[in-house]
């Protein structure tokens, strides 16, 4: 009986925790990658600050990336300066996903920053092809 309601007490207390803590639904690991010729600086935040990236510089033809679990209200948005130019850009967000409905992998998602503006793709196909521009500086 002892034996019984200690495995109560505890499966009771794991279920609060789980419900109570922010789980991430699924993980996405985002790539923005610098076609512009010259090095360009993106700062990448999250809603409110959180989880901040800091300044990365992205050389020419190299890519930045991280990785961060998603859940409900999940944003991120990157400040991008080219030398003189500058522009803030939503990276994901509820109406830029690239969630494809499996929650048990990485989902990936691909921007790539060029003279012309800020083009994503889902699946990192051959530019332009399915590529859409989302932004312009």
């Amino acid at each position: 009986m002892d034996l019984m309601f200690h495995g109560v007490v505890i499966l009771t207390m794991l279920s609060f925790c789980i419900a109570s803590s922010p789980n991430s639904v699924y993980f996405v690991r985002m790539y923005v990658s610098n076609a512009v010729g010259d090095n360009i600086v993106v700062h990448v935040s999250g809603k409110n600050g959180e989880d901040d990236q800091g300044n990365q510089t992205i050389y020419s033809d190299e890519e930045f990336d991280w990785k961060f679990g998603v859940k409900l209200g999940t944003y991120y948005k990157g400040e991008f300066w080219w030398g003189s130019k500058y522009a803030s850009v939503g990276l994901f967000n509820s109406h830029i996903s690239c969630f494809d409905g499996d929650i048990f992998r990485v989902q990936r998602c691909y921007w790539l920053v060029n003279p012309d503006g800020f083009w994503y793709n889902k699946h990192n196909a051959t530019f332009p092809g399915e590529w859409e521009r989302r932004a312009t500086w």
